[in-house]
């Protein structure tokens, strides 16, 4: 607190002054946050003096003067009661820090759900690309070769429909068809020379041991002489594979003859699945051994491409997606990093597909 001089050099104007004091010159009665006293007593309004000690220069002051310093004394007291007041928490504090909370809360729900809905809406506009790409062909109105037979593709993955059980004729006849039995396939153009050969078929065939174990899910694989050169037969691919992989033992794992994917000469099949399943970029052709496309088991349409460095096993959450019947799940946070990479490696890398560098048309 301070402690409070009058100073009457003159009788008008009044010249009040304040003097703050050292820590240890503050009484003990007027540091305590209940005193608000100050070193001297005041008169009251009516000029009758109080019975104590008082400066002989506050006694003779005017009413106006005494007015004023009651004035400023009261102010000085209210300021200070309120600062108590404000600095003390009381119910309405609390309640308002829980509301906060409460605000904070549904702020970050609110987060997710648009999260959730940008994730689903840039799925739709992946699927719209797809479909304005697309032809009214699916993957089973195309045959493969295998083993030099032309094969149906729907034949070829061992495709069923599938309906739902009943006791009776009449109580088939009041199912409906659940479906196919294949669900998701995986469509692999590979070169077993390629490096990344020794890391992307064991993940093929992995997937294929978890998924297709109740014959839901598939992975095609297609040599071709395009690109790096396949000096091998079609046949010993299939040996190879076998004895070094163990690709092929699964029922699920499958493998084409050699075909061309790009040019005049490239297989229908391949030129279709391209032209409908473009990269981000808009691409259509192949760009480097391992792209991958996976394929909806019910429609044979083709969902999503995956370029080279992308691994099998970053694919297993879409597969699941297809084989439980769920909604199609956004592409994953490295894919479109991966598609960038690609691009560049389809300028550099060896095993590109590139006219003129390697066996790339007829």
């Amino acid at each position: 607190m301070l402690n409070l001089l009058l100073v009457a050099l003159t009788p008008s104007p009044y010249i009040i002054a304040f003097q703050s004091t050292t820590p240890h010159s503050i009484p003990t009665h007027v540091q305590s946050p209940s005193s608000h006293h100050l070193n001297a007593r005041i008169f009251a309004q009516n000029d009758e003096p109080t019975t104590s000690t008082a400066t002989p220069i506050t006694a003779s002051m005017p009413k106006t003067r005494r007015a004023i310093l009651s004035f400023l004394i009261s102010t000085t007291t209210t300021t200070t009661a309120a600062s108590v007041l404000l600095s003390s928490p009381t119910p309405a504090h609390a309640a308002e820090e829980e509301s906060f909370a409460n605000i904070a809360a549904r702020a970050a729900n609110l987060a997710n759900q648009a999260k959730d809905i940008e994730a689903q809406r840039d799925v739709s506009k992946e699927m719209a690309v797809v479909n304005k790409n697309s032809d009214s062909r699916s993957a089973y109105d195309f045959s493969l070769p295998v083993a030099g037979k032309s094969i149906p593709f729907r034949e070829f993955i061992k495709q069923e429909n599938i309906e739902s059980g009943g006791e009776s004729d009449e109580e088939k006849k009041t199912k409906t068809k659940k479906g196919v039995l294949v669900k998701a396939i995986l469509v692999v153009n590979m070169k077993q020379d390629d490096p990344i050969a020794r890391k992307n078929i064991p993940e093929l065939i992995s997937l294929a041991a978890k998924f297709g174990r109740t014959k839901e899910f598939a992975v095609i694989m297609t040599p071709t002489d395009q690109g790096y050169f396949e000096p091998d037969t079609s046949e010993l691919i299939r040996l190879k594979l076998a004895s070094e992989y163990g690709y092929g033992l699964n029922p699920a794992t499958l493998l084409t003859d050699k075909v061309n994917l790009l040019g005049s000469g490239a297989h229908p099949f391949w030129r279709w699945i391209e032209g409908t399943c473009r990269t981000p970029s808009g691409l259509g052709r192949i760009q480097g051994n391992f792209e991958k496309f996976l394929i909806d088991g019910q429609t044979g349409k083709p969902l999503r491409r995956y370029p080279r460095q992308y691994q099998p096993f970053d694919i297993a959450d879409d597969i699941d997606a297809l084989c439980r019947g769920k909604s199609f799940p956004p592409a994953g946070a490295n894919w479109k990093e991966e598609w960038r990479s690609a691009d560049k490696e389809a300028v550099a890398d060896q095993f590109r597909f590139q006219k003129g560098l390697n066996v790339f048309d007829e």
